[in-house]
């Protein structure tokens, strides 16, 4: 399991922070870049904040456990109830085991939940892995991101 999965709030919101510093720093090497922002350079590379790539890696990583594509079991790491379909949103709805412990309340597992049920899902969008990724590549989800700008 990758250590972004895996590392409590206050860890991950400073490797996130680290991490993204290193991008910062690179990506003001390229001639093409001098002068601009972070997120002008950013967008001028066509690459992403690495924490948004490491969100969309979660949610895919989610996508496989609910469709048993990991060895693991959907009930180690969610809870699953079945909702009509008069909900708002998709009916692929998690919620977060109940937790008394910062561990576990920061934990990957109740990280992605309020994330994945946000997303503005249909029935096609998880027909298939290679569909759910290119709906997530769609999907604007810097309201999720912690670190710095």
């Amino acid at each position: 399991m990758n250590a972004h999965l895996v590392s409590g709030h206050h860890i991950q919101l400073e490797l996130v922070n680290k991490v993204e510093s290193v991008q910062r720093r690179f990506t003001k090497r390229f001639l093409c870049c001098y002068g601009l922002t972070y997120s002008q350079r950013l967008t001028k590379l066509g690459i992403e904040r690495l924490e948004l790539r490491w969100l969309h890696l979660d949610l895919v990583y989610v996508y496989k456990i609910l469709f048993g594509m990991v060895e693991t079991e959907v009930s180690t790491h969610f809870v699953r109830r079945k909702l009509d379909t008069g909900t708002r949103g998709h009916s692929l709805k998690l919620f977060a085991h109940h937790s008394r412990i910062d561990a576990r309340k920061h934990s990957f597992c109740n990280r992605i939940v309020q994330c994945w049920n946000s997303l503005p899902a249909t029935p096609t969008d998880f027909s298939s892995l290679t569909c759910c990724r290119r709906f997530l590549g769609r999907t604007d989800l810097s309201r999720f991101r912690i670190g710095k700008d």
